[in-house]
C-alpha cells in the first residue's frame, strides 16, 4: 500500500508504504507545484542535477549568496538515502556494473545509463547525492605537473583553495582514519621500494575523504563524505520559511531535456516532471548550472546551445588493479591483529601521470579493502573484523590510476579518439537525442598504461625483497608469476571519472566555458563538475571539481551581490540594523541583504544618519504590474506623535524616486503619467522613458544627489533630472516605501557613498 503524493491542495503530508514512513524524502524534496507555483519571486539560480556536484554547488550558492538568492534544484531521480551508503549499517546498496546501452530498467535500484557508448559504463545514480553516495573517497590534489596544461589563474586558485575543500570533505587531517602498525611498517617499506622504481615520484599518506575523528571538541565526525548531508541541512534550514519566500528547493523526478535561449540568454527550461512536459521560465538574471555529470551536461549543452568545441577533449582514467600477497614476516615483527592500511604513490611517464591507491590488510582474501569502508555497528563485530586480520600474509592492492590525454581537436568521425556527440539514430523516452560516447585509449595512453602496470609489479617485488615472496591474484586464483599485460585492467568507462568535454579557458575560440564555469556563448549558463577540466592528470577528479564548484558558486553569488564602490556603505546589511518603520505595513527580511514590502501604507527609514550630497545605488524587483513602491531621499526626521501618519512628512518634504511601471496618477485616475512612472522623481521631475525590466527581474537605480541636482539612472539609462528642489531640503534621511496591501517589492544591495564639498564643486564646474 502506498499513499500517492498528489499535487495541489490534496497533497499528503508524508507518504506511507507498507513498510515505512518516508519522512526523509518528504522533508527534503518538494513537488513541482510547491516549488514553482507558490507565488514567490522567480528563482535566482537553477541547478540541474542533485548529484555529487549539483548538490554541492547548490548548497554553496545558498550559503554564499548573502542569504538572498533563491535556488531551485531539479533532479531526474528520487531521494534514496541521506548520506554515503558505507556510513550506514549493512544495507546492500551497490554501484551498478558497466553496460553500453540502457537496459530499460533501473539497475541496483537507481542506476541508469542515459547514453549509448562504445565501452561499458556503470552510468549515473539517479538520486540525491548521485554517485557521491557510492564513491571510493580517494581525493588527491593535482600536482604542479598535473596542472601544467591548465590556465595559470586556475593553477593558482586550486593551490590556494584546495585546503578549504580538503577540510570540508575530511581529507584534512589526513591521518585520522589510517594509522597503526601495518601502516607504519608498509610506509617505511614503500619509501625504500619507490627508490628503485624509476617512474615512481614518491609516497604520501592516503588522501581519503573520511572524517574519522572529531574535528574539534564536541563536534561529531561525519565519516565518509557525500555531498548529500550538507545539501540536506541547507534544505531543512530553508524550509523554515514559507514556500513563497523559501530560498532552496529540490524537485525530484524532474528530467531536464533542453534549455531554450534567445540571443545567448537562457529563457526557459524544458523538463518532464513525472512524465508531464513542463517549462520553467528563466530570466537573464537567473544563473542556470549544468551539473548532471560530464556526459549528460555535455548532451544538454549540445542539444541546447551547441558550439563546435563541445564534446571534444573527453578523458577518463586508465585503471588497473594489481593484487598481491607477501609474507608478513617481510615487514618485521608485527602484532597478531592488524588494522588495514592505505597510502598514495605517485608516478610519471613521458606521456602523463599515474598514481597508485595502495591498500593493505592481513586477510586471507584478495580484497584488502573489505574492512576499510564498512561502518562497524557494534563491538562484537569489531572483534570479528580484527580477528579476521590475523593472516600470516599481507594482501596488498595497487589500484593504478593513469592519465588519459584529451584531444581538443577530436571529431566524431575518428573512432580512435575520445569524444561525445548526439546520437543520430537513438532517442530517449522523452524523444530527445541520446549522447553517444566514444572513449578510446590512444597509442600514448596504452604506452603509459604499460609503464604504470609494470611499476606496480616492480613495487611489489621491491617490497617483498625477493620476487619468490610474491603471489599475484588474477583469473580468480593466486599465482606465482605476474599477470600478463592487460590482465588486471578495468574497462575505460568504469572509473566514474569522465571529464573535459566543456573545458575551461580564457579564449572563447579555444575553450567552452570561462574560468568561472560560465559558457562563453551563453550569458547565464554555467557548468560544474569534471566536465570543465582542461586536462585530467592522474588524480581522482572529486577534490578538484568540488574546489572549482566553490569558485563557480562564488562567481554566481558575486554577480548577484556586487561589492560596493570604494567609500560606499551598505545600509541593508546586516538585516535592518538602524532602520525603523513609520506608518502601517512592514518589510520582511529575506536573507542577509534582501527585504520585501508587505501591507501598507508606510515607510521604512534609516535613522542613524542624514545624507546631503551622495550617490545611492539599489536593486529592486516587483512581481505584479500593480506593485508600487519608491526610494525616498533627503526627508527630515519623522516624528512620533502619530506613527500612522509619519510617512507623509517624507512625501511632502522629501523626494521619491518612483517605482510604478503603470505611471498611475491618483489625481486623474489615469495611467501613463511620466511624473508618476518608474524612475520619475515623483511629481517633481518626469521620467523620460521606461527602462525597467520585465516583472520578476532585478532593476538597478543609480541616484546622484549633489546640491540642487538630483539625477536618476534606471538600469544604466538616464531617466530623470531635477534641477529645482522648489524649497525642499538638501539634506535628510533615506527610506523605502511600503505602498498598499498586496504590493510586494524587494530591495537588495543598497549602497550609499557620501560626496565631499570639493568633489561636489568639481562636478558643478
Amino acid at each position: 500500500m502506498i499513499r500517492n503524493l498528489r499535487e495541489g491542495p490534496n497533497t499528503v503530508e508524508v507518504q506511507e508504504t507498507t513498510f515505512s514512513i518516508d519522512v526523509l524524502g518528504r522533508y527534503i524534496c518538494s513537488t513541482y507545484d510547491e516549488a514553482i507555483n507558490n507565488g514567490g519571486f522567480p528563482f535566482d539560480v537553477v541547478v540541474i542535477g542533485a548529484g555529487m556536484y549539483g548538490a554541492y554547488v547548490a548548497e554553496k550558492i545558498y550559503r554564499k549568496g548573502q542569504g538572498n538568492l533563491r535556488v531551485l534544484v531539479l533532479d531526474a531521480g528520487s531521494f534514496l538515502v541521506s548520506e554515503h551508503v558505507q556510513n550506514l549499517s549493512r544495507i546492500d546498496l551497490n554501484a551498478a556494473g558497466p553496460v553500453t546501452a540502457d537496459p530499460g530498467v533501473p539497475r541496483e535500484r537507481v542506476w541508469g545509463l542515459p547514453w549509448r557508448s562504445n565501452v561499458g559504463f556503470p552510468g549515473l545514480a539517479y538520486c540525491l547525492g548521485g554517485r557521491s553516495l557510492y564513491w571510493g573517497g580517494w581525493s588527491p590534489k593535482l600536482t604542479d605537473a598535473d596542472l601544467k596544461n591548465w590556465p595559470s589563474e586556475l593553477q593558482t586558485y586550486l593551490k590556494t583553495n584546495y585546503n578549504e575543500t580538503e577540510k570540508e570533505i575530511g581529507v584534512d587531517p589526513a591521518t585520522d582514519f589510517i594509522s597503526g602498525d601495518l601502516f607504519d611498517a608498509l610506509k617505511s617499506a614503500m619509501e625504500k621500494a619507490t627508490k628503485v622504481v624509476p617512474t615512481v615520484d614518491g609516497v604520501e599518506v592516503a588522501p581519503l575523504a573520511v572524517q574519522g575523528s572529531s574535528p574539534a571538541p564536541g563536534i561529531f565526525p561525519f565519516d565518509k563524505y557525500s555531498s548529500a548531508p550538507i545539501f540536506n541541512d541547507a534544505v531543512r534550514e530553508a524550509a523554515g520559511d514559507p514556500d513563497n519566500v523559501r530560498r532552496l528547493f529540490l524537485v525530484p523526478h524532474a528530467h531536464v531535456v533542453k534549455l531554450h535561449n534567445s540571443n545567448g540568454v537562457i529563457n526557459s527550461i524544458e523538463l518532464y516532471y513525472n512524465g508531464q512536459q513542463k517549462f520553467v521560465p528563466v530570466s537573464p538574471d537567473c544563473a542556470v548550472v549544468l551539473a548532471a555529470s560530464t556526459i549528460e551536461s555535455t548532451r544538454l549543452a549540445l542539444e541546447s546551445f551547441p558550439t563546435p568545441l563541445m564534446g571534444r577533449n573527453l578523458m577518463a582514467h586508465l585503471r588497473s588493479n594489481t593484487t598481491i600477497r607477501i609474507p608478513r614476516s617481510v615487514f618485521g615483527t608485527l602484532p597478531k591483529q592488524l588494522a588495514a592500511a592505505a597510502m598514495l604513490v605517485r608516478g610519471s611517464t613521458p606521456q602523463g601521470r599515474y598514481h597508485f591507491q595502495v591498500t593493505a590488510a592481513a586477510v586471507d582474501s584478495p580484497n584488502a579493502e573489505q574492512t576499510m569502508w564498512r561502518m562497524v555497528p557494534d563491538l562484537d563485530l569489531l572483534d570479528q573484523l580484527l580477528a579476521s586480520e590475523e593472516f600470516d600474509k599481507i594482501t596488498i592492492t595497487f589500484r593504478g590510476i593513469g592519465e588519459m590525454l584529451g584531444d581538443k581537436n577530436a571529431t566524431n568521425t575518428n573512432s580512435a579518439s575520445s569524444w561525445i556527440d548526439l546520437s543520430p539514430f537513438e532517442r530517449d523516452e522523452f524523444g530527445m537525442r541520446r549522447a553517444y560516447v566514444n572513449l578510446a585509449a590512444t597509442a600514448k595512453d596504452k604506452a603509459s598504461w604499460d609503464i604504470m602496470d609494470k611499476a606496480a609489479i616492480d613495487l611489489a617485488q621491491a617490497l617483498a625483497g625477493d620476487p619468490t615472496n610474491v603471489e599475484y591474484f588474477y583469473d580468480g586464483v593466486w599465482n606465482t608469476v605476474p599477470p600478463p599485460p592487460g590482465k588486471v585492467r578495468d574497462g575505460l568507462g568504469t572509473t566514474h571519472h569522465e571529464a573535459g568535454t566543456l573545458w575551461m579557458g580564457t579564449d572563447a575560440n579555444k575553450s567552452v566555458v570561462n574560468l568561472d564555469g560560465r559558457f562563453h556563448n551563453i550569458q547565464n549558463a554555467y557548468a560544474a563538475g569534471p566536465a570543465v577540466f582542461p586536462a585530467l592528470g592522474s588524480a581522482n577528479p572529486s577534490l578538484t571539481a568540488l574546489t572549482l564548484a566553490r569558485r563557480t558558486a562564488a562567481a554566481i553569488a558575486s554577480k548577484a551581490n556586487p561589492a560596493p564602490v570604494s567609500g560606499a556603505i551598505s545600509l541593508i546589511a546586516p538585516a535592518l540594523t538602524g532602520w525603523q518603520m513609520a506608518g502601517s505595513g512592514r518589510f520582511n527580511v529575506i536573507g542577509d541583504d534582501t527585504i520585501e514590502s508587505e501591507g501598507g501604507i508606510g515607510l521604512l527609514w534609516y535613522t542613524k544618519d542624514e545624507f546631503a550630497d551622495f550617490t545611492l545605488s539599489v536593486q529592486w524587483r516587483s512581481i505584479n504590474v500593480f506593485d508600487n513602491s519608491g526610494v525616498f531621499i533627503r526627508f527630515p526626521v519623522l516624528g512620533n506623535t502619530n506613527p500612522a501618519e509619519d510617512w507623509k512628512l517624507a512625501v511632502d518634504q522629501g523626494y521619491e524616486i518612483q517605482i510604478d511601471d503603470r505611471g498611475y496618477d491618483a489625481n486623474t485616475n489615469t495611467t501613463g503619467s511620466p511624473l508618476h512612472m518608474t524612475g520619475a522623481i515623483y511629481q517633481l521631475a518626469a521620467a523620460s522613458k521606461l527602462t525597467s525590466k520585465p516583472l520578476g527581474q532585478w532593476n538597478t537605480f543609480e541616484i546622484e544627489a549633489i546640491g540642487p541636482n538630483i539625477k536618476v539612472k534606471l538600469n544604466g539609462e538616464p531617466v530623470s533630472h531635477l534641477t529645482n528642489p522648489q524649497g525642499r531640503p538638501l539634506k535628510g534621511h533615506i527610506g523605502l516605501q511600503n505602498h498598499h496591501p498586496g504590493s510586494r517589492v524587494q530591495f537588495r544591495n543598497l549602497f550609499v557613498k557620501k560626496v565631499g564639498a570639493a568633489v561636489a564643486a568639481g562636478r558643478a564646474r
